[in-house]
């Protein structure tokens, strides 16, 4: 009986595995959120005058000035007043984009430019 009991709980335990790889677990809302969603699709008949008339997306900012033990997380998180509500990856992307920095560069007392979302 033990045996038998040993074998049902190894194959649930597999099978929930093999869901959460293959399906996942996570609501639509937050996987939907960790796909990029600047991807621009060209199509083959555009022209030269299309493509200058085209402007990058671009995101409000403010510039802000790190003092000791700030992150980028905890400054885009006071700038929002709670939680952010964009990914962790979104946010560090933005920042490097804005920045051209890594966080793990930043110097205190200078001033950078954080990533405000809607």
């Amino acid at each position: 009986m033990k045996r038998i009991a040993g074998i049902f709980i190894i194959l649930i335990f597999l099978y929930s595995t093999y869901y959460d790889l293959t399906i996942g677990t996570l609501p639509s809302e937050i996987s939907k959120a960790s796909e990029p969603e600047n991807e621009q699709k060209v199509s083959v008949e555009s022209t030269e005058e299309d493509t200058m008339t085209e402007e990058p997306m671009s995101e409000p900012f403010q510039a802000v000035t790190v003092e000791p033990g700030n992150t980028v997380l905890s400054i885009v998180e006071h700038l929002h007043e709670g939680p952010y509500p964009a990914t962790i990856q979104d946010i560090i992307y933005d920042f490097k984009e804005l920045n051209g920095i890594e966080p793990e560069e930043m110097q205190i007392g200078e001033e950078y430019l954080f990533p405000l979302y809607q």
